[in-house]
């Protein structure tokens, strides 16, 4: 990165607004304690007012993103100006953001920087509250490690709300502005802010104060948007007061700022209060036809059974065993989350169940073969769905993996299960991109993976993924900085896979073909149980032809973590890798889920590169998909992107580009996504979806049962 031009600054003058933060501190220290608001994105890249953090954090499984053209005048004077932030509220009290920072004077005719063009990563902490009546306080750092850190800083900063109006008040400690003659510094001093709410209209009014010049401008919050996820739109408008270049030069202008803020950790508790349109009445003393003859047990099981098809399942077959009711089923519609199918599955036959029926117990397939079983009380279940209250119900669900019924103890209604679909199609986005390079801003490579499954025999699966690119920037063409990172064209996987059990406490997969579009080769994975925990051990590893340029050790990637899982929606996993680049290093992966949304924050060394970066991953699917047919079309269950940056000593600056280094090891065909429900498969993740297994029901299922 190169720094801008610099000139001497003129001394620094008393802002009278350090008499209005020092007016207000007092009432910081009693503060009347409003209802708990959200706050708004700062430019730089936190929770906060127009350019100065606060000392809120984003709320656990909020993600908030903003594009503005606001720049720290003490950097310079730029025409191009692009400021980007992404964040996340990745634990409860903790938020994570990145920053894109591009400031240009781009030459005619050139790609190359000709200012600042800087990726950062931000972090702040909201502490606990130590005594009565304290103040919101938190501690942040900017800028955290790089090369060339434009933006390092520390600080803390604490505030509070009196009625409308939020006060703040804080101070930082910056760091020197690399290449800065000057002695200009990131965000420094003593700095705060006010916040005026106009009532519930969503309108702000703020001042502030950022230890160098003034700001004031005003902000609109929407309410949250329904059909967006319930997103919230932000935009900003402000003016800098009294700024000044490092020239010493008036720098007072205009920002404009629009964020997006998605609350993906909010769906869980909407339907905690999910109220169905539709209520329950009890199938028992229902005639089946207008002749009054009441259906008979094996009636109930065969209209059971149609309905669960009716709903998009297939493989279905249902029976009973002693007391219980089995369903077995095969879920490819309803694929966000498994959940979703078996709420499906228990709502119907718990109102199915005949009298003598005490448990019903849903059995899920992936490609014929048994994964596991979760199971419940009828009487409980039906009391859940009638009236939501999930206490009893999370005592009687319980999940074993690889049920061990045998098929000839039960007495099914039909021995052969129902139909299913000969071929699947899924459509994935695969997209290669390189930000804040020396040669670009953004450079990308686009492409369709087209991916088909051809169900076998029992647990295997004819797979084949076809690559289409779609688009690509100037520099990923051959040739071009990027050319050797193109997307490319083709048949790139063509291979059976086989899955199967080694016992109750491991779960592996193998496919032999065509892979990497020009090397025969075998992939597989093996997933090992902890017993008594949820924890699992990850093997992962493949073996490839020899391509010309590659060595012994490129030709056979593999990996082995141990993943910890303190909560269902919480794992660390850790190990060793032997990366595609034939180097070897450690990983370490935290991951949180919001609902289907996943955040992973890793770090990995491949060699004597290290990097760190956040990954999201999201379904690209309906929740309800296309219903079987001969063909069926859906989007992917998981996509996943991110960004990363390689971590380097700030006294060497060295960080250059590898997009092909210390990648995580990926398997064309993932079993854990595809059969273990992305790993969330437990019975306490399960027990945790209770209520969106009955949302589910009302919502797919319902319609199924007599008015």
């Amino acid at each position: 990165m190169h720094p801008p031009t610099v000139y001497p600054r003129r001394p620094a003058v008393f802002h009278p607004l350090a008499l209005v933060l020092a007016a207000v501190l007092p009432v910081l220290l009693q503060p009347h304690r409003a209802q708990a608001q959200q706050s708004g994105l700062a430019a730089v890249g936190a929770s906060g007012g127009l350019v100065v953090p606060d000392a809120q954090v984003l709320p656990s499984g909020t993600v908030g993103a903003t594009r503005s053209n606001y720049a720290e005048p003490q950097l310079g004077n730029y025409s191009k100006l692009q400021n980007y932030t992404l964040g996340v509220g990745l634990l409860p009290n903790l938020e994570l953001f990145g920053r894109f920072a591009e400031y240009q004077n781009p030459r005619p005719g050139s790609t190359f920087i000709s200012g600042i063009r800087d990726i950062s990563a931000n972090v702040k902490l909201k502490l606990p509250e130590f005594w009565r009546g304290q103040p919101d306080i938190a501690v942040g750092i900017n800028d955290i490690r790089g090369g060339a850190s434009f933006f390092k800083s520390r600080y803390v900063v604490a505030d509070g709300f009196w009625g409308p109006v939020r006060l703040s008040a804080g101070y930082a400690w910056g760091g020197a502005i690399p290449g800065n003659a000057a002695g200009e510094r990131a965000f420094d001093g003593p700095f705060g802010g006010v916040e005026w709410r106009v009532a519930n209209t969503g309108l702000s009014a703020l001042a502030e104060y950022d230890g160098r010049q003034k700001h004031v401008g005003v902000r609109y919050t929407s309410p949250p948007l329904a059909a967006l996820g319930h997103a919230q739109l932000v935009g900003t408008v402000q003016r800098s007061l009294g700024a000044t270049d490092p020239a010493g030069r008036d720098a007072d202008r205009t920002s404009v700022a629009v964020s997006v803020v998605v609350p993906f950790g909010g769906n869980e508790e909407r339907r905690q209060h999910f109220k169905p349109e539709m209520q329950l009445t009890s199938l028992d003393a229902k005639p089946a036809a207008p002749g009054g003859m009441v259906a008979t047990a094996e009636d109930r099981l065969d209209s059971l059974q149609k309905a669960l098809v009716a709903t998009g399942l297939e493989r279905v077959r249902t029976g009973t065993q002693g007391s219980n009711l089995i369903v077995e089923y095969e879920n490819n519609r309803y694929a966000q989350n498994e959940a979703d199918a078996i709420g499906l599955v228990l709502g119907l036959a718990a109102e199915y169940a005949p009298a003598s029926i005490r448990r019903v117990a849903a059995v899920t397939l992936k490609a014929g073969q048994r994964m596991y079983e979760t199971s419940v009380d009828v009487a409980i279940y039906r009391a859940f769905l009638r009236d939501g209250d999930a206490a009893n119900a999370r005592t009687s669900l319980a999940v074993d993996r690889l049920p061990g019924y045998n098929a000839a103890d039960v007495r099914w209604v039909k021995a052969e299960p129902a139909r299913r679909t000969p071929v699947r199609i899924e459509i994935k986005p695969e997209l290669e991109f390189i930000g804040g390079t020396e040669v670009g801003t953004f450079d990308y490579s686009l492409a369709a993976n087209v991916q088909a499954f051809v169900p076998l025999w029992r647990g295997a699966e004819l797979y084949t993924s076809y690559i289409e690119r779609l688009s690509n920037s100037d520099n990923f063409e051959p040739g071009f900085a990027f050319g050797a990172f193109r997307k490319r064209n083709g048949l790139k996987v063509a291979a059976v896979q086989q899955t199967f059990w080694l016992g109750q406490h491991i779960h592996a997969n193998v496919g032999v073909g065509r892979y990497n579009y020009d090397a025969w080769g075998v992939q597989g994975e093996a997933t090992v149980f902890v017993p008594g925990r949820d924890d699992v051990i990850r093997l992962r590893g493949g073996a490839y032809e020899r391509q010309p340029g590659q060595n012994r050790r490129q030709t056979a990637p593999a990996s082995a973590t141990y993943r910890w899982v303190p909560q269902p929606n919480t794992w660390v996993e850790a190990g060793l890798q032997q990366y595609s680049d034939g180097f070897r290093g450690p990983s370490l992966v935290l991951t949180r889920w919001f609902g289907d949304v996943g955040v992973h924050l890793f770090y990995r060394r491949s060699g004597d590169a290290q990097f760190a970066g956040l990954e999201l991953s999201v379904p690209l699917t309906p929740r309800q998909g296309m219903a079987p047919g001969l063909v069926q079309l859906g989007g992917t269950s998981r996509f996943a992107q991110g960004v990363r940056t390689r971590l380097v000593d700030s006294s060497t600056g060295i960080n250059f580009v590898q997009p092909s280094a210390a990648l995580d090891m990926q398997l064309n065909y993932n079993a854990e996504q595809r059969q273990l429900n992305s790993g969330r498969s437990s019975q306490r993740y399960f027990v945790g979806q209770l209520h969106r297994m009955r949302e589910a029901f009302y919502l797919y299922a319902r319609r199924q049962l007599p008015q």
